[in-house]
C-alpha cells in the first residue's frame, strides 16, 4: 500500500483504530496480535493463521484493514514497534478477580498509551485545516447526543472564551431545525464516539443537502459519519472490560479539544489571547 511505503505504521494504534470495523473473526487475530506481539512476529503467516484458528486470506484481509500489503513488512515493522517498550498493562483487560492495585495501573497504562495514541492518529494537516475552517465559517454550530453532549459542551465553552461565535446543541429537535436550516458557509462540528448516531447522522445528511460543511471528532475512521464530514479529529481506543460508556474516548476527545484550542489560540494572536483575558476576568467577577 501507498502509505506502507510512505512511513512505519504504529501497528498497535491502527489496530485500534480499525477495530470497529473488524470481523469478528479478524477481532480474534487483532487480539492475539495486541496481547502477543513478541511471539506474532516471530509467526509465519501459516503459523499465525493456525494459532488464530483462520486462514490465510483472513490474515491477509486482516492486514490490509490496518494499513499492510505485505505479511513480511507487517513482521518487521511489529518487531522494530516492540524495541519501544509497551508499558505491562497497556492492553489488558480488567479481570473480575485482579485486585485495586492491579485495576489502577490497568486503567492508567491503558489511557496513557491510547493518549500518546494521537500524535499518530491526528495528522498535522487534519488538525490546521479543521481549526483553519472553524476561524472563517459564517456561523457554527456544534451536535453532540448523550455523553457526547458534554464533550460538545466543551468544545463550545473553549470556543467562546476565545471570542468566537458558536452555538452548541443536544436536542434533537432543534438539531434537525438547524440543519435544516444550513447554507453555504455554515459549518457544523458532530462530536461521536461511535460515528452512528441516527440523529447525528440525519442531521449531517441534511447539512450537506443545504450546503453546508461537516467535520467529526470521532473514534472510528470507518464509521458512517466518518464517510460523510470532510475532515475527522480521530480518537482511537481501546476500551477495556468493566469500563462503561466509552470512557477512554472521552478522555482522548477532550485532549483533542484542548489540542485545537491550542492551534486556534495560536492563529488568532492577540485577539485570541486578549479574548481569554477579558472571559477570566468577567468569570472572576462571579466569584468571591
Amino acid at each position: 500500500m501507498e502509505n506502507e511505503k510512505r512511513k512505519a505504521i504504529d501497528i498497535p494504534s491502527s489496530i485500534r483504530r480499525n477495530y470497529h470495523s473488524l470481523s469478528e473473526v479478524q477481532r480474534k487475530i487483532a487480539d492475539y496480535v495486541l496481547k502477543n506481539s513478541d511471539r506474532a512476529m516471530y509467526l509465519s503467516i501459516t503459523d499465525l493463521a493456525t494459532t488464530c484458528g483462520t486462514s490465510e486470506t483472513t490474515i491477509m484481509r486482516f492486514l490490509r484493514k490496518i494499513g499492510f500489503a505485505s505479511y513480511q513488512v507487517f513482521r518487521v515493522q511489529l518487531a522494530q514497534g516492540l524495541q519501544e517498550e509497551t508499558p505491562k498493562y497497556a492492553w489488558s483487560d480488567i479481570e473480575s478477580d485482579d485486585s485495586v492495585g492491579s485495576i489502577k495501573e490497568k486503567v492508567v497504562s491503558s489511557t496513557v498509551a491510547a493518549v500518546e495514541d494521537i500524535r499518530s492518529l491526528i495528522s498535522d494537516r487534519d488538525l490546521e485545516s479543521f481549526a483553519g475552517k472553524v476561524l472563517n465559517a459564517s456561523r457554527l454550530f456544534i451536535f453532540g447526543v448523550g455523553s457526547s453532549a458534554y464533550i460538545a459542551g466543551d468544545l463550545f465553552h473553549k470556543l467562546i472564551r476565545l471570542g468566537l461565535s458558536a452555538a452548541v446543541c443536544h436536542d434533537p429537535h432543534i438539531m434537525a431545525i438547524h440543519s435544516a436550516q444550513a447554507k453555504r458557509g455554515d459549518l457544523f462540528i458532530f462530536v461521536s464516539h461511535s460515528g452512528e448516531s441516527e440523529v447525528l447522522l440525519d442531521c449531517c445528511r441534511m447539512v450537506l443537502e443545504q450546503g453546508g460543511e461537516s467535520l467529526a471528532i470521532t473514534s472510528y475512521p470507518h464509521s458512517t459519519l466518518s464517510e460523510l464530514t470532510s475532515i475527522q479529529l480521530l480518537s482511537s481506543t481501546n476500551e477495556m472490560n468493566y469500563r462503561p460508556d466509552a470512557m477512554t474516548s472521552r478522555i482522548l476527545q477532550l485532549v483533542i479539544i484542548d489540542l485545537l484550542t491550542i492551534v486556534l489560540t495560536f492563529k488568532l494572536g492577540n485577539r485570541g489571547i486578549e479574548a481569554i483575558a477579558g472571559s477570566q476576568i468577567a468569570v472572576a467577577r462571579q466569584k468571591r
